[in-house]
């Protein structure tokens, strides 16, 4: 039986890290795609879809981010960002832009490696829920077998990490859960989490499912604890 190797698009403008990373995900099983800017990391993407990107912020022709926000809302293919800018705010930025994970220059290579294994198991999780009972709360309805979001019979797009934390909650509407269990519902590996994480998540998946993401009635804060997904009818 042939096993395939998962593709792993390598965006960076610097020849030598990008072949430096490419070399080591290779020794280390997986197959990569090279591109040194954003143009040709999204024409790429979608002439020959990855199973994961790691993305640089600072790219010529077309910025990361923007990179970052089309590869999120246009597939499902996770989203590593390695970058210069180590500051908490362009963490929160990247989260935003539905990032699954960040992790900032100088970095060791084994520890990228490590973490695109658990992005890719965290998101073989989503698409391989066990339970693939449909979960239903109100109008909101999450097939975990066909990975779709439905709100009102409207589709939704989520992040692979977006779809696990509102599978999550929706699986125990009423319950209260932490910032730090939430994070550990999704991450699943070794890494110290970056809890504040959490809020920027639930922050956008509100803007997909709330009909007033600023007042919230589907996934509601408990204030000084974490988050609650409430059933109303």
């Amino acid at each position: 039986m042939i096993v395939m190797m998962p593709t792993i698009l390598v965006v960076e403008d610097e020849p030598d890290l990008n072949q430096m990373i490419c070399d080591f995900l290779k020794h280390t099983g997986y197959a990569t795609i090279q591109a040194y800017d954003g143009s040709s990391a999204l024409r790429l993407l979608f002439q020959t879809p990855p199973d994961l990107v790691i993305l640089d912020l600072n790219l010529p022709q077309v910025d990361g981010l923007d990179v970052a926000r089309t590869i999120t809302t246009q597939t499902n293919v996770p989203v590593i960002l390695a970058t210069a800018r180590g500051e908490e705010e362009d963490r929160l930025h990247g989260f935003q832009a539905g990032a699954d994970d960040y992790v900032v220059k100088p970095f060791s290579l084994p520890e990228l490696a490590m973490r695109v294994a658990a992005v890719l198991r965290r998101s073989q999780t989503a698409e391989q829920a066990p339970n693939t009972g449909v979960v239903t709360v109100d109008d909101l309805v999450i097939d975990p077998e066909q990975y779709t979001v439905h709100v009102a019979g409207r589709p939704v797009h989520l992040t692979a990490v977006q779809f696990a934390l509102l599978l999550h909650l929706s699986r125990n509407p009423g319950r209260v859960y932490s910032r730090l269990q939430l994070l550990e519902s999704v991450q699943q590996d070794s890494f110290e989490g970056y809890e504040r994480t959490i809020d920027v998540h639930i922050k956008n998946i509100r803007k997909l499912i709330e009909a007033e993401p600023a007042n919230p009635r589907r996934i509601v804060t408990v204030w000084g604890v974490g988050y609650r997904m409430e059933r109303h009818a």
